[in-house]
């Protein structure tokens, strides 16, 4: 084996033993606080805060992770909703809300996943060799300017094209005592899009190991995260993209979405973890704003199938 590259692997477990053994003051939360503080610690980088966190509190994160993402969806829709009603329609398009989601996503709900896609493409084209760390205080190069626009436009643009198909409830099979879970066809993809983002982390935390230039918090994430994460956290993007793009029963829909969200993130991740030496913070962020982003792309890539 490569010497460095057991060294790594060494003070990583070391780092898992640290992290994993209680302290003795016993002042640190204990049950589910724990994984919703680490899920804090890596969508926010605020880095360490207070004392460390058990290994399984990053096992246990995932949880939190999906559940914030179908919060956030809901956000998108009923701030969408909520703009449409004040602005209205101009044409056949609604660029008010469209913009207003686009504002909550770069303010407050994904600030962090666009710049760590930027940070992400800057280190991984850049001259520099990535091995040596990507310096969060260094000016975008204007490629990754480029980048960053291009990202914001391609988002606004998704959500944009979403038509306002004619809404349609289940009437006739056991999901008719479900319509009211229903939301209109037009806020669907704003629902599932963050929800797969948040997914796409699990699958960049799956692949390969992380960088000897990770944080502690993306360290842990990266040891605690196995398969078998990754698949129990699919169950709720999966069934309810299926729900949401099954009109006729034709369930495959949204089991189609998902697979090739999976697909294009998972392609994604690997390429990031071998130019980069392992996943970074920036590389599972980047890795997130790609599913969302594949997630919009591809519903509307599958509309007329979904509707007809």
């Amino acid at each position: 084996m490569n010497p460095d590259l057991e060294d790594h692997m060494t003070a990583r477990r070391t780092e898992s033993d640290e992290a994993a053994t209680p302290e003795s003051n016993g002042s640190r939360p204990t049950g589910v606080l724990h994984g919703l503080i680490a899920a804090l610690r890596l969508l926010l980088p605020i880095g360490r805060v207070g004392s460390s966190l058990p290994l399984r509190a990053y096992a246990a994160a995932p949880h939190w992770l999906i559940l914030i993402g179908l919060l956030i969806g809901m956000a998108w829709a009923g701030l969408f909703r909520v703009t449409w009603r004040v602005y209205g329609e101009t044409g056949s398009l609604r660029p008010v809300p469209v913009l207003a989601v686009i504002l909550l996503e770069c303010c407050f709900t994904g600030a962090f996943f666009i710049l760590g896609f930027t940070r992400a493409f800057q280190s991984l084209t850049g001259p520099r060799p990535v091995t040596q760390g990507v310096d969060k205080n260094a000016p975008f190069t204007q490629h990754a300017t480029l980048a960053l626009c291009l990202l914001i436009l391609v988002q606004f643009t998704l959500i944009l094209s979403i038509p306002n198909e004619t809404p349609w409830w289940p009437s006739s099979d056991w999901r008719a005592r479900f319509n009211f879970l229903y939301p209109a066809p037009i806020y669907r993809p704003l629902i599932l899009a963050p929800l797969w983002g948040r997914w796409g982390m699990l699958v960049a935390a799956c692949v390969g190991r992380s960088a000897r230039t990770a944080d502690p918090d993306i360290a842990a994430f990266a040891s605690a995260v196995r398969p078998i994460h990754l698949l129990a956290h699919a169950v709720l993007p999966l069934v309810l993209s299926a729900i949401y793009c099954a009109r006729e029963g034709n369930f495959l829909v949204g089991i189609k979405l998902g697979l090739l969200v999976f697909g294009v993130t998972y392609l994604a991740s690997v390429g990031m973890a071998r130019r980069g030496g392992g996943q970074t913070r920036y590389s599972i962020y980047a890795a997130a704003q790609i599913a969302q982003l594949a997630a919009l792309a591809i519903h509307r890539a599958f509309w007329a199938e979904i509707h007809g």
